[in-house]
């Protein structure tokens, strides 16, 4: 099950992508928060979020707010299935508002009766990546509050550094500048707390604002640029392939 649990958490890795994602004098890595999630017997999706937006106020008046987001699945791979999960629940902030948030969530006693509130409706998993971004339209990404997210988890290739992967990274998202191929957003995601079974370094999270611009990524992919892939995987690191959820914002603290 544990495997199960993991191997699942592989897929939940879409990220979240916003304005929000990195202040705005400053474009680096930020906290991601990933909640895996599935509902008590009893319990709606009408009380959960009646709960989460009780936690929209609260993170509000304690200035904690984060941006928040919900997906579920499109495309999913087979470990989605085997996981059983209802939802998942992407939460992207900076590191130190996330640290702060957490202590005002188990510290204070409005944030304790929302964790048994919280607890008492769905049973989450929550673990925590770093996420770095390459490529952000900004304008269409807080514009758009449904849209497709990709991921593609990966692994460095043997005497690969990851300064290498970096400067390649670079290359590729001046080239999205000229030419974006239905993307808004391009990140990578780096494991950091309670995934030590990840089975790669990164992933690869590309945002999309609908289907048909995702498939233009697929199209100009199936025109040759799986050439440039291909070459990717020989050069750099070796990806698993692509899996996409749906994901719906629920808060941006910028909107």
């Amino acid at each position: 099950m544990k495997k199960i649990i993991l191997s699942f958490l592989i897929f939940a890795l879409t990220f979240a992508i916003s304005e929000n994602s990195f202040a705005n004098d400053h474009i680096g890595p930020s906290n991601l928060q990933i909640q895996l999630c599935k509902l008590n017997e009893g319990a709606t999706m009408n009380d959960y979020d009646a709960l989460v937006n009780e936690y929209f106020k609260w993170a509000k008046k304690n200035d904690v707010e984060v941006y928040y987001a919900r997906q579920t699945p499109l495309y999913p791979q087979n470990s989605f299935i085997r996981a059983g999960y209802d939802f998942i629940e992407l939460l992207n902030t900076s590191h130190i508002n996330s640290g702060k948030g957490w202590d005002k969530w188990l510290g204070t006693k409005s944030g304790q009766r929302l964790n048994e509130k919280w607890i008492s409706l769905a049973n989450c998993a929550v673990k925590i990546a770093a996420a770095v971004p390459n490529y952000l339209n900004e304008k269409a990404l807080s514009e758009d509050k449904e849209r497709i997210v990709s991921w593609n988890w990966c692994s460095l290739n043997e005497g690969v550094s990851y300064e290498d992967l970096l400067e390649e990274h670079a290359k590729r998202a001046s080239e999205l500048e000229e030419n974006p191929r239905g993307l808004i957003g391009w990140a990578n995601v780096y494991p950091r707390i309670g995934m030590e079974e990840a089975p790669g370094d990164f992933a690869h999270i590309a945002v999309y604002p609908d289907v048909e611009s995702a498939q233009i990524y697929q199209q100009d992919q199936s025109d040759g640029g799986w050439k440039s892939y291909r070459d990717y995987n020989e050069n750099f690191a070796s990806c698993r392939g692509d899996g996409f959820m749906i994901e719906k914002v629920l808060n941006d603290p910028n909107n």
